[in-house]
């Protein structure tokens, strides 16, 4: 049965569940898979559909993980060759010496689900932060009572109380006066993965306190930010809305960062092998072959590279 690659897509878009969209781009003879066809890559690094074989296979889930792990789409061409056209910078180039002998090139697309902002109030600051991010792809929640009073664009979804909101998102609490506890008690329960808070220091240690008080975690309190926002010096609603956007973004960003040093550094110790032949990294419990030498377990992405490997084993170590 053919594989149903757009299907299966919008199915896991529907569960906001991330994955990678690998497709054939470009093949030079001989290889088993033709350009245009596509796999599909979840965040455990499973893979549906076919785009190659043993090579290919490790090396694209590989590098569809890393593009989850950073956000950004790649191009890379595994070959046993340098390509001709050294100077485009824009493809990662892996060399490899599997016994196919062929060459591919593949575009590697990750989708990713849309965050939620969630912004509790129903002040001017939530109208013009609630433009601003849908202007940066989130998904916005406006929630305060009589927030439908207010003006906000079309798409964002209003809630005339403040709500527990599910799903990956990120919390801006600007009740100023109007229910702040009760919007911090939602936001935190929303389990955001960044939470600001718009009120000066006096207030918000008052508010704080309350919380402890009523039982919530003190590691969730102490993850809150306040006041919200970089320091610009903002005074209008516009300007503070400025000012936490680009907070949003700093910490975004700076979580990218993160993920990906800490992805690099899994990458080599967490407990792959590689192919003395081509340099492939090879899972040992799930790679195609293996073979020992002087009392050490070599481990290889394919019967060809085993093969080469055993006829002068002492050339590859």
């Amino acid at each position: 049965m053919k594989f149903n690659w757009i299907h299966r897509a919008a199915e896991l878009e529907k569960k906001s569940v991330p994955f990678a969209i690998a497709t054939v781009i470009d093949t030079v003879a001989p290889t088993s898979a033709k350009p245009t066809a596509k796999a599909i890559i979840t965040i455990d690094g499973n893979m549906e559909g076919w785009i190659g074989g043993g090579c290919a296979q490790e090396t694209v889930i590989e590098e569809a993980l890393h593009c989850l792990h950073t956000g950004m789409a790649s191009i890379i061409r595994l070959s046993p060759e340098q390509s001709s056209d050294g100077n485009v910078s824009y493809k990662k180039e892996i060399f490899l010496t599997c016994a196919s002998g062929g060459t591919l090139e593949f575009h590697i697309e990750p989708v990713l689900p849309m965050t939620k902002l969630v912004i509790y109030g129903n002040t001017p600051t939530v109208s013009v932060l609630a433009k601003m991010g849908q202007l940066l792809d989130y998904e916005v929640y406006a929630l305060a009572p009589g927030i439908f009073e207010l003006d906000l664009p079309d798409g964002v979804k209003k809630m005339e109380e403040f709500s527990i909101i599910e799903g990956q998102c990120v919390a801006v609490v600007a009740t100023q006066g109007n229910g702040d506890l009760q919007a911090l008690k939602a936001a935190t329960a929303s389990k955001p993965e960044f939470l600001s808070l718009i009120a000066s220091k006096k207030k918000t240690n008052t508010l704080l306190e309350q919380l402890k008080k009523d039982g919530i975690n003190k590691d969730i309190i102490d993850s809150i930010k306040f006041p919200a926002g970089l320091d610009i010096g903002a005074i209008t609603p516009q300007e503070i809305a400025v000012s936490i956007i680009a907070e949003l973004v700093k910490k975004k960003r700076a979580a990218t960062q993160r993920e990906e040093i800490i992805f690099e550094v899994e990458d080599t110790k967490n407990g792959k092998k590689q192919d003395p032949i081509c340099g492939m990294l090879v899972n040992p419990q799930t790679a195609d072959s293996s073979c020992e030498y002087n009392g050490v377990k070599y481990y290889f992405c394919c019967g060809g590279c085993k093969e080469k490997f055993e006829t002068e084993p002492a050339i590859y170590i």
